[in-house]
This record gives structure tokens, sequence and C-alpha cells, in this order.
């Protein structure tokens, strides 16, 4: 009887994890065979599915772009679905979708009808608890402080696995990871940036808003789109203000902006930190700045180094 699998995920690392699990959960040994379907149609996958193995007696297949599939009801359809349901077979076929999918269309509704089928999404992910049982696994320990910062920098799983990779390798030596290695070792994403610039500009400190600036124009980082930012982030501070005066606390806002827990945990830790009135002036002189550049009244560097410098 074959076994066949939906997966549709949001992020390529959790996709080839659970196509790990179910390859381990079949005890099979033998080398995965990959098909890309956009580059490769169906009928390549039928044949595949159709051929008897000389070697192994069971297959395991892993057709990527299952999203060429839908909409699709055609002779190669009918034959995929035939061999998809042939008794005689033990091939395991995992069709994997990325992305978003139309789950009413009706040949992805048929597709289902064949298979067992697994959405994982990285929203439901918990990913201090995946950091966790990375580094237990490989029996390293690491802080909770540099777990929540960890997990305030991922924007996807891939990157994540990513992160613990370089930690793994720089820490072989004493194997326990704190938050100063995160800081040497794990490059900041651009908004973390924005936030410290923040945090210089709110606490005054003229030498570090300067830094900030300057590492921010080694990012090729124009002066007028990091005034745009600068409003950008200074306005979410702003809502995270009203919005914790309102009873939200760092679940409900992580929900609420789609983002990890660890990066609402540094959302309302920023937000708390400054008075609602000083946010509102720099978003003021921000603004003004902002359209004096637009206006041509003033030279983005020029405006942005006196804001800095006021």
């Amino acid at each position: 009887m074959a076994f066949n699998f939906i997966i549709v995920s949001d992020d390529s690392m959790a996709l080839e994890n659970k196509i790990e699990e179910i390859k381990k959960g079949y005890e099979i040994t033998s080398e995965t065979i990959s098909y890309n379907l956009n580059d490769e149609g169906v009928y390549a996958l039928v044949d595949e599915l159709s051929t008897v193995s000389l070697f192994e007696e069971t297959k395991f297949i892993v057709a990527k772009g299952g999203e060429y599939l839908l909409g699709k009801d055609d002779a190669a359809m009918k034959e995929l679905f035939r061999v998809m349901n042939n008794q005689n077979s033990s091939n395991v076929l995992i069709i994997a979708f990325i992305g978003t999918v139309n789950y009413s269309d009706a040949t992805f509704q048929k597709l289902k009808r064949f298979s067992s089928f697994f959405e994982i999404k990285t929203d439901n992910i918990l990913f201090d608890e995946f950091i966790m049982n990375c580094f237990q696994k490989e029996n390293y320990q690491i802080d909770q402080d540099a777990v929540q910062l960890l997990v305030s920098y991922t924007e996807n799983l891939s990157h994540l696995r990513c992160y613990i990779d370089q930690l793994l390798a720089f820490k072989y030596e004493d194997k326990k990871i704190t938050s100063e290695d995160i800081l040497k070792i794990v490059t900041k994403p651009l908004d973390d940036n924005v936030y410290a610039l923040i945090e210089a500009v709110l606490a005054n400190d003229k030498k570090l808003m300067l830094k900030g600036y300057q590492d921010m124009k080694l990012r090729s980082m124009q002066a007028s789109n990091l005034v745009s930012l600068l409003i950008n982030k200074f306005q979410e501070m702003y809502n995270v203000c009203l919005l914790l005066k309102s009873g939200f606390n760092q679940a409900s806002l992580s929900e609420l902006f789609n983002i990890s827990s660890g990066r609402a945990f540094y959302m309302v830790k920023n937000a708390k930190s400054y008075t609602l009135d000083r946010i509102t002036a720099h978003l003021q002189e921000l603004n003004k700045l902002d359209f004096q550049i637009k206006t041509g009244k003033i030279n983005a560097d020029l405006g942005l180094e006196l804001y800095f410098l006021r």
C-alpha cells in the first residue's frame, strides 16, 4: 500500500525537518528521490512511482513545488491519482507546498483524499523551546536571557538554524551560551540596529547615535530612508505604549503584530523605558525633518546629523 503525505509550510527548514521526521518514522535508509514539479512536471513523478526499484523495496520520494498541481485536471493528474492509490505499492510519497495554499482548490482536495496532511506554520513553532532542545541535544547550556535575545533576532526557522549552528561551532570548547556570545556572533537584523539607534537617541548619547548612524551608512542605508525608518519605529513604540495602557501584554502584542514572543518582549521593554511625551516629541521632530528633506529645504545627511546633535 502506498503511503502519501501532503505538507504545507511557510518555512523551508521546518519543511525539511518534517520530511526527515517522516523518513525516520518509516526507518527508510535509502536515498531520498527528489522532484521539482515546476521543472519536471507530473509525468516524471508518475513514472518514478510506477517503476519498481531494483535495489530497494521502498522508495522515499519528495516532490516539491506542489503548487504547480493546483487547478490542474488533465490526463497527467488522473495518472498521478491512480499511482497514488496503488494498493500494491510500498512507496512513500511527499508532496510539499511552500507558502500560502488555496485549500478549497479541487485538485488540492483530491490530493488530500489520498494522503495524510500536515500544516506547519512557523507561527505555531515555539522558538524558545526549539532553541533549548537544539542545545540540550548537543549537551550545551544556554542562559534564558540568551534564549530570549536569540528569539528576538529570529525571523524564520531557517535563519534560527543557521544562528544555532554558528553558536555550536563558536562555543565548542566550553559548551555554554550567553547573551554576550550572541552579541558577538549573530548579526543583528536591521530592525534591531534601528532600535539600538533609537535607544541612543532617547538616552541622548551622541557618541552612540553617530556610531549607529555610521554603521547604518556602512549597510548602504540612505539618510532619507533612515529618517523614514526611525519614524516607523518611533510610531511603533508609540502604538505599543498606548496598547500597554489599554491592557495588552507581551503575548497579545506578539499575536497582534504577528511577531515572535522574543521580539515582543523587547518591544514591551523599550516602550516601558520611556515616557509617551518623549516619544511623541521625537516623532514630531522626525516628521518635520522628513518634510524638509522631501521639499529640498535641507540635505538629508546634514539634517539627520543635526537631529542627532541637537
